[in-house]
């Protein structure tokens, strides 16, 4: 197993409290372990980020209203063939793709949100 960390840098342009901006990551192949988020320190408490799958869509990781740096471990709810929620059931995210990190309800801002996405190679 190989472990990878793949950083994207989100720039924001925008008015105060309303700029936005995505990065898109290299391609990533393996399950997503965890995500830092590295917040600019003049990001604004309104701030959002949505870390998705880039060609298919589909959330990954959401999380709003933040500026603070943070560590985060997104599971996937577990489905079974009838796609239903197995109950207390979650798995890690499998990639074989790129992934949109986007930034909204930022002020315009050079790095104004860092994504370092952990993921392991099998």
């Amino acid at each position: 197993m190989e472990i990878i960390t793949e950083r994207i840098a989100v720039t924001t342009t925008g008015t105060a409290g309303a700029a936005t901006g995505s990065g898109v990551s290299k391609a990533i192949n393996g399950w997503i372990v965890d995500v830092f988020l590295d917040y600019h320190a003049s990001a604004p408490a309104t701030t959002d980020v949505t870390i998705a799958y880039t060609s298919r869509g589909g959330n990954i990781l959401v999380v709003s209203n933040n500026a603070t740096d943070g560590l985060y471990h997104p599971r996937a709810k577990a489905v079974d063939n009838a796609n239903t929620a197995i109950t207390n059931a979650h798995d890690y995210f499998y990639i074989s793709d790129t992934v949109t990190v986007s930034v909204a309800g930022s002020d315009a801002l050079t790095g104004a949100v860092v994504a370092y996405i952990k993921a392991v190679r099998a």
